[in-house]
């Protein structure tokens, strides 16, 4: 019988669960059992109570017998990659689609303080996964993905959402919502092959 392949996905800041049901319903059909959460990335409250419940998840699914990987769109990006880190061993691959990593430009439309002033728990993510990324091994490098689109993402800057040594792929979109939501449906495949590869 063949190991069940959970997929967590981790929403951006909108914690838009059910838009993220309905964009990664077919991925069933692909041999992918998707599971969604809601992060409460507004909620106000630090990011660690959050990376746990993550943990917990996948720890449970582990100890289940399933193949785990991790989808993290905007926000989320950065929420999956710190759950790596912390369970390297336990996690197929991970992907980032549109989600700022790096602290990136202080002043500006997309500066760090104006893209994190909603949640603190975001900012926090995407700190310690910056100061944490030097931790990541060429071997830890090849199980990554990350996404952006060619044609310009008002909300993240691209030298923030690509880690270098990973798989990171430019799409022919534009926009942040329109580009997450083409990597999951119209662009699907390049992730399922990612996914899928021992």
């Amino acid at each position: 019988m063949r190991q069940k392949h959970f997929v967590i996905f981790v929403p951006g800041l909108g914690d838009d669960s059910r838009g993220l049901e309905f964009l990664s319903n077919h991925w069933l059909k692909h041999g992918f059992t998707p599971k969604i959460i809601s992060f409460g990335w507004l909620d106000g409250k630090k990011f660690q109570p959050k990376l746990e419940g993550l943990l917990t998840l996948i720890d449970t699914l582990s100890q289940q017998g399933c193949l785990v990987s991790l989808v993290g769109t905007s926000a989320g990006g950065s929420a999956v990659l710190n759950a790596f880190l912390k369970r390297k061993n336990q996690i197929h691959r991970v992907i980032n689609i549109c989600g700022r990593l790096r602290t990136g430009p202080i002043t500006g439309l997309r500066s760090f303080s104006s893209k994190t002033s909603t949640s603190p728990a975001f900012a926090e993510s995407i700190k310690l996964f910056e100061n944490r990324e030097h931790l990541l091994s060429r071997t830890d490098r090849k199980k990554i993905m990350t996404m952006r689109p060619a044609f310009g993402d008002e909300l993240v800057p691209p030298n923030t959402v690509s880690i270098a040594g990973s798989s990171n792929i430019t799409l022919p979109t534009v926009e942040h919502i329109l580009s997450i939501a083409l990597s999951l449906t119209l662009f699907s495949q390049i992730l399922f092959s990612f996914l899928h590869s021992e």
